[in-house]
């Protein structure tokens, strides 16, 4: 049967998912801005932005992850594992090859009007949407590539998330979860994580384009399992919710020397192969000593339902899929009309939430048939009250 502490803690575990994708919207509505490579760049650059989202880009995915392991676990409860796999195609799969025909080729139109790579008009461009595979191409999932992501690595890993709601592998977790918040060795889970920085991210490529990707496959795959397992031991939260100070302080030191010894300031620092080994430790040492913090903190104050997480809960994954092609109109228009940088950025920010909370609530929340092409159940039939399990968990 599944794990009884997961409905007893989704408070938080919802609050996490909500804020997590909601800094990620923040994120890629300053990406313009911050001096690196993006779909549509501003000549300009903010720097305070860019050493922002740079502290951002430490925890923010693997937070991602982290949570969307624990939904795992609650998208799977009693199913059998070929109904949990035709539910996974159904909630990610088909959101997927929808925002790859619909949602991204916007994007790429103004990327390629933006750099002079064509001219006219969309219509005009459309034969030309699927030619080639990005950034030579224009066939893309752009953002939509942590989706294919959770996909994958949901079925590969779904013979450890069935042994982890059996009997036997909930008795071995809660005992597991004892030992380690009993002897914090929750620090040893920054160990898997440098290794894949040290020995997997050298000799990888097609970053976030899944094959060969061998780095991003390991180092999720990894933080989807630590969300799985810290969500299902209530010992081991209590014990990164009294330790949250101590994580919260780990981080910040790790980040200080981080910055001070390998980034120093650099729009793209390099990393030499004689200290990539001190890097890695520490990049892990940073990463984990955030996501504990987090957790602790949301374990101690994110425990209250109000009548709106429910509503915010089942927006988050559609406004996930929306959100970037909405950031990407927003900043080509003001980059066009010139707007400064830090208004023009404010204005991204405003524009992303507002465009995308329109389009979700008058073009997806209220039809049934649109529903599941991003990741929504549909509506409950009148009379038949609502259908369980509310939330499009990824």
């Amino acid at each position: 049967m599944p794990n009884a502490v997961f409905a007893a803690r989704r408070a938080d575990l919802d609050w996490l998912r909500v804020l997590a994708f909601s800094l990620l919207i923040f994120y890629h509505a300053g990406m313009a801005w911050s001096g690196w490579s993006w779909h549509v760049t501003s000549a300009d650059s903010l720097t305070w932005l860019r050493e922002a989202m740079r502290f951002l880009n430490r925890w923010r995915m693997p937070l991602i992850f982290m949570v969307s392991g624990a939904a795992i676990v609650l998208a799977l409860g009693t199913r059998t594992p070929n109904a949990f796999v035709r539910d996974r195609l159904k909630r990610l799969l088909l959101p997927l090859v929808f925002g790859m025909l619909v949602l991204v080729p916007p994007q790429v139109y103004l990327e390629r009007l933006y750099r002079g790579q064509f001219t006219g008009s969309f219509l005009e461009w459309l034969p030309h949407a699927f030619e080639g595979v990005y950034p030579g191409g224009n066939t893309s999932w752009h953002h939509l590539w942590f989706v294919a992501y959770v996909l994958v690595l949901a079925i590969v890993l779904l013979p450890y998330f069935l042994w982890a709601r059996s009997a036997s592998g909930q008795a071995m977790q809660d005992a597991a979860g004892r030992f380690v918040a009993r002897t914090g060795l929750q620090w040893a889970m920054v160990l898997p994580l440098a290794a894949a920085t040290l020995w997997l991210a050298p000799i990888s490529y097609n970053t976030n384009g899944l094959i060969g990707d061998w780095y991003g496959l390991a180092y999720y795959g990894t933080l989807l399992l630590y969300g799985a397992f810290l969500f299902a031991s209530p010992p081991l939260l209590m014990a990164l919710q009294r330790q949250r100070y101590l994580s919260l302080a780990v981080g910040v030191a790790a980040y200080a020397c981080l910055y001070l010894v390998f980034i120093k300031g650099e729009v793209r620092p390099v990393i030499a192969a004689e200290v990539r080994s001190a890097y890695a430790l520490l990049s892990a040492l940073n990463t984990m000593a955030w996501l504990f913090a987090i957790l602790g903190f949301g374990h101690r104050y994110l425990t209250r339902r109000p009548a709106f997480l429910a509503e915010a809960t089942e927006a988050v994954y559609p406004f996930y899929l929306i959100h970037q092609t909405v950031a990407v109109i927003a900043v080509y228009w003001l980059l066009t009309a010139g707007v400064p940088s830090l208004a023009a950025f404010i204005l991204t920010v405003l524009a992303t939430f507002l465009g995308t909370g329109l389009v979700y609530a008058g073009l997806v929340r209220p039809w049934s048939w649109v529903r599941p092409l991003f990741g929504m159940k549909p509506l409950p039939v009148a009379g038949q009250g609502a259908l369980p399990g509310r939330t499009a968990s990824l």
